[in-house]
């Protein structure tokens, strides 16, 4: 029996394979977990991988019978695709058809219910624990201690105010005790599916939505119905993160303990639905330039060429629009770095995760007043950097006045990458020459290599993210003052393929600085061509397995490369 029709059985849909496929009629493309090639149309369904299973156990919350699940499972076309796992008990959720729903699909998650009585009990707990809880930071090492304290607290406080909870109810009260004052309370099962890559809630009243990773945007069937319950989950979450958010000061960027970037606004002041916030969920598995690959982002010869260029330690720019992976592609590239070298990254919010142990990771700081007392800048990290001797710099964005110190260092010898938002070549050295920036084109020609150009577009019925265009620059016209450019691999739409253009202008430079010769070039090309194609057939993708084989290559290329060419 396949794992859709055990899923299915014990979803209590249908009774056989053949009745349940007709019965729910589910036209969604691949729903996959392990992202394998959907077979004859029929949707797997498999338990998840949650970062954490640390979560109260609730065996008698859920049983196979549990009202709520037989409830939802009598709604027509519904079907349970995943299970939330927390310690091996399940929290359902699923991705049912709804035609009032953006798109046809709604996100939906399956929770206790509590009865009016027990909510009113819920409350009164809920105030006990905010006047009698008192717990020391030394004295809980992890979540689950956390966990254990909360419910043995709850036990002790409904004998000693003799409150009438029945015993076979007490888990559902523990579950959204633990829920709400340890965990992310009503976001919780979304931050437990490692398929949603963001989380956003537009206002009051409005559906939360989510992005999936294979199905994309849609809403949830979670809504905040209040502005005082929304406005005080806000706070909590900039609590949570170590800011602080006002209605002097509403708006807030900043980083979840688990590495998840969040913005959030608070009240009507300047977002008229209410407080909003937007989650994008942080990988701690990141993508590799192995997954890029397989993704068709880029091609290997495109990968061959850039880790050529960042081992002779070239500058770069990774352009591209909101979403489009930029920073995932600059993370993925990093991992070319030679190991040894000294890295110093420069971002915001920490997005960046780097297998260098050589490595300094610098955040900027916002201020602690209206007087920017204590701000500290990008600018301000890379001057500090400067001093600290890296031999590649990494700014997550460039944005601002940093831009023109980072050109000057990428000027005197530093290797350095940065991401910048624009959605095409002309774009982003417009933006370069352009205030805040200001950078001289002359500056911009001298120093700066090459520009990636990654794009997410529509391909059918879905969205994909993929290299357009790698172009190096090749100098000023001395007539128009404007910077000239080469383009060396550009994307064909039509074929989804990348096409080398030949004639590497930067390759060029390379050889007269370091005396190569266009046969080792291509020899350098080919030997990494061929680590990344074993990789890619070995399913080498773990960002820590990657970087173990480019430290094997480092270590000795000649040897490396002719064990993996009699291995292939």
């Amino acid at each position: 029996m396949t794992s859709f029709v055990r899923a299915l059985v014990k979803a209590k849909c249908c009774s056989n394979e053949r009745t349940m496929v007709k019965t729910h009629n589910l036209h969604v493309r691949i729903y996959k977990m392990n992202l394998n090639i959907l077979k004859k149309k029929i949707i797997p369904l498999e338990k998840i991988s949650l970062e954490s299973k640390s979560f109260l156990k609730l065996d008698k919350v859920f049983k196979s019978k549990s009202n709520e699940v037989k409830e939802e499972n009598s709604i027509p076309n519904f079907m349970t695709i995943a299970k939330l796992d927390w310690d091996n008990k399940e929290i359902h959720a699923g991705i049912i058809k709804d035609p009032t729903a953006k798109g046809g699909l709604r996100y939906k998650v399956i929770e206790p219910v509590l009865t009016e009585k027990e909510e009113k009990t819920f409350e009164i707990i809920k105030k006990l624990l905010m006047t009698e809880l008192s717990v020391s930071f030394s004295e809980i090492k992890t979540k689950r201690e956390a966990e254990l304290k909360l419910t043995r607290k709850i036990s002790s406080m409904v004998k000693k105010y003799r409150l009438k909870i029945p015993l076979k109810n007490i888990d559902k009260i523990n579950y959204f005790a633990v829920r709400d004052f340890i965990y992310l309370g009503k976001i919780e099962p979304l931050m437990r599916d490692h398929m949603i890559e963001e989380i956003s809630c537009d206002g009051t009243n409005v559906p939360i939505y989510v992005w999936h990773r294979e199905l994309e945007s849609m809403p949830t069937n979670i809504i905040f119905e209040k502005d005082a319950e929304l406005n005080n989950f806000a706070r909590k979450l900039a609590y949570i993160c170590g800011k602080h958010v006002s209605a002097s000061s509403p708006i807030l960027d900043a980083t979840l303990p688990g590495g998840s970037r969040i913005n959030l606004t608070l009240g009507h002041e300047i977002t008229k639905r209410g407080s909003t916030f937007t989650i994008r969920r942080f990988k701690a598995d990141p993508i590799t330039v192995i997954d890029l690959i397989k993704y068709g982002t880029m091609s290997v010869d495109i990968a061959a060429f850039m880790w050529y260029m960042i081992e002779k330690r070239t500058t770069m720019l990774v352009a591209g629009g909101t979403a489009s992976g930029k920073t995932t592609a600059l993370n993925a590239l990093a991992s070319f770095i030679r190991p040894g070298q000294k890295v110093v990254s420069i971002e915001d919010t920490q997005e960046l995760n780097l297998p260098h142990e050589n490595w300094i990771p610098a955040v900027s700081r916002q201020s602690f007043s209206d007087k920017q007392i204590g701000e500290i800048s990008q600018f301000d990290l890379l001057r500090a950097a400067l001093r600290q001797r890296p031999d590649i710099i990494i700014v997550g964005e460039t944005r601002g006045q940093e831009a023109f110190t980072l050109f000057q260092a990428m000027a005197t010898g530093h290797g350095g990458f940065s991401s910048i938002h624009a959605d095409s070549i002309e774009a982003t050295l417009t933006r370069l020459t352009s205030e805040p920036m200001n950078v001289p084109t002359d500056l911009i020609s001298n120093s700066l290599d090459l520009i990636m150009l990654q794009l997410k577009i529509r391909m059918g019925d879905k969205s994909v993210r993929r290299v357009i265009q790698v172009a190096e620059i090749e100098g000023t016209d001395l007539q128009t003052g404007a910077i000239k450019t080469h383009v060396i691999f550009k994307w064909d739409p039509i074929k989804d393929k990348h096409e080398f253009m030949g004639n590497s202008i930067v390759f060029k430079k390379i050889k007269e600085r370091d005396g190569e010769t266009d046969e080792k070039f291509e020899y350098e090309l080919t030997k990494r061509r061929l680590a990344l194609q074993w990789m890619v057939k070995n399913n080498i993708r773990d960002y820590r397995d990657v970087s173990n084989q480019v430290m094997e290559y480092y270590a000795d290329p000649e040897r490396y490369y002719e064990r993996k060419r009699l291995e292939m």
